[in-house]
């Protein structure tokens, strides 16, 4: 006869497989006792407790009805979840995706001298609305309502998931935060047009519904519903864009931490062009001769689906577009009419986005012909005369226009609005040869955030300093909107007189911009 414990084993291995919410399971050893997370009336979900037992976490808790079926390429609908005990302590099958992110962490680790082949793509699924959260253990005869701060994570909006190795949440949720990761359908699933589809944008409607999530069960997980932060980087701090001025999140976040985006803001996605391509998408997975496409689309499987959109989008940015109903306005069109949310922000960028995508023969007249307007080409090269370097050049450049200048936008509007705003400059680079040839590159503030240095990085003594003193920023903004605390070094916030940002690297210093002067000439209008 198999024993109990060799039972609940093999259940635990056969939701590996499975959905969290197939996983309803009610008997369990009863020498296992479990954090529990009651959401509502009927249902439990029981997590884990990490091994330092100052934290603990519920993984693949589900926010809204699986997308699939009649349900692809709509609106997340309510979920509809029955009574139970749910097992939280596994991560959920990641968006539909191919795989891009998990080929660009193997390259960076290569690049540091890791081994790729360790890095593995998660399982994928059209099932994928689940979320992560990780919290302090609480007092329970003396709980407080802690700061919640949501993470989305980036990946061009191609790919991605809630829970890379750099956002793992459980050492930010030792500082005293409640973290939340969230998941969204992502690509063609995600970020598709056709003519028959309105609204589109699912994939930033996902997002809003993991917001009124969070606010729907802010007591039952232990949070303050005054001090939500929702927090992107990449991608996902472009869609939060969308967030600070979509009508639909009003009022699901009061704080704002943006990290290296801001691309968004320059309204490179015309929903035409979308809807061009959507055409030709239809038309090569189920022909021309079906009256409804969208629903002959929706009974292929979901395999299908992404092997043909790999041909179609090959060379598409899958960004939001203004469809009429999820998104109204351009972002920057709702910026001029001061229909920003009122929301404080911390928002800043790396010194080296675009290096390690810079080429060793980099074309900057090229990309000044494309980029820029004639009479500007020649004050830029004047401005960065002093540097020797093509490919930092390039890079100086591109990281202004797509990252720095349209971050400094944004904080001057929250700074008209009467918030506050905190701009920073992140310029730490890892030790040794190869570290210097990729500079303070597109991500490698996460690792500081999370505190979730990868073990294929070179981390010293002064990495474990700085992340100490990140994380104690972003904790001290998520508290009170403001990342300031004695003993820190003071961070000025950003105004329109004084354009001060904090340098956060071997040094932390207040000063303007060193790219600012780029900016009168690469900023969005």
């Amino acid at each position: 006869m198999i024993s109990i414990k060799k039972l609940w084993t093999k259940l635990l291995l056969l939701c590996l497989l499975v959905t969290v919410s197939a996983c309803n399971l009610s008997t369990k050893p009863d020498s296992i006792e479990r954090p529990s997370l009651r959401l509502n009336d009927v249902s439990v979900f029981e997590g884990q407790l990490s091994e330092s037992g100052i934290t603990e976490s519920f993984l693949g808790v589900p926010f809204a009805q699986p997308p699939v079926g009649a349900l692809r390429w709509a609106p997340p609908q309510p979920l509809q979840i029955t009574q139970g005990i749910y097992q939280a302590d596994t991560f959920a099958p990641a968006c539909m995706q191919g795989d891009h992110i998990a080929k660009w962490y193997q390259n960076v680790a290569a690049d540091f001298g890791g081994d790729p082949t360790l890095i593995k793509q998660p399982k994928v699924s059209e099932d994928c609305l689940y979320l992560n959260l990780w919290r302090p253990v609480q007092d329970k005869e003396n709980p407080q309502a802690l700061p919640v701060i949501v993470y989305i994570h980036g990946g061009s909006n191609r790919a991605g998931w809630s829970y890379e190795p750099n956002y793992i949440g459980h050492n930010l949720a030792e500082k005293g935060v409640i973290v939340v990761s969230i998941a969204y359908r992502v690509g063609v699933f995600g970020f598709f047009s056709h003519p028959s589809l309105v609204p589109a944008n699912f994939g930033l409607l996902d997002q809003v519904s993991a917001l009124q999530w969070v606010t729907d069960n802010i007591e039952n997980i232990g949070g303050d519903s005054q001090k939500i932060t929702v927090m992107g980087e990449s991608a996902g701090a472009n869609n939060i864009d969308y967030l600070m001025v979509m009508p639909s999140s009003k009022g699901l976040f009061s704080r704002v931490i943006h990290q290296s985006g801001g691309s968004s803001l320059t309204n490179r996605s015309v929903r035409e062009a979308h809807l061009a391509l959507g055409h030709v998408f239809a038309q090569q997975t189920v022909g021309d001769d079906v009256d409804d496409p969208i629903r002959a689309m929706r009974q292929l499987p979901a395999d299908t689906i992404l092997e043909a959109a790999d041909t179609v989008f090959k060379n598409h940015y899958f960004d939001a577009v203004v469809d009429g109903h999820s998104v109204r306005e351009s972002i920057m069109d709702d910026l001029r009419d001061g229909k920003i949310h009122a929301v404080d922000l911390l928002i800043g960028s790396n010194d080296d986005e675009w290096l390690m995508d810079t080429g060793d023969q980099p074309d900057i007249e090229g990309w000044l012909d494309a980029e820029v307007a004639p009479s500007s080409v020649d004050t830029l090269h004047a401005i960065l005369a002093d540097e020797i370097d093509d490919r930092r050049k390039l890079d100086l450049l591109r990281t202004a226009k797509y990252y720095v200048c349209p971050s400094l936008v944004l904080a001057q509007e929250v700074s008209n609005v009467g918030r506050r705003a905190w701009v920073y400059h992140f310029t730490r680079q890892r030790e040794g040869d190869l570290a210097a040839t990729m500079g303070a590159y597109h991500g490698a503030e996460l690792p500081y955030v999370f505190d979730t240095h990868d073990d294929w990085l070179p981390t010293v003594e002064a990495d474990h300093r700085l992340t100490k003193v990140m994380q104690s920023y972003w904790v001290n903004f998520a508290t009170n909107g403001n990342p300031n605390q004695s003993g820190l070094q003071p961070w000025l916030p950003f105004k329109s007189d004084s354009r001060k940002i904090q340098s956060i690297g071997d040094r932390l210093y207040s000063s303007e911009h060193p790219s600012q002067p780029l900016c009168a000439f690469l900023s969005p209008t």
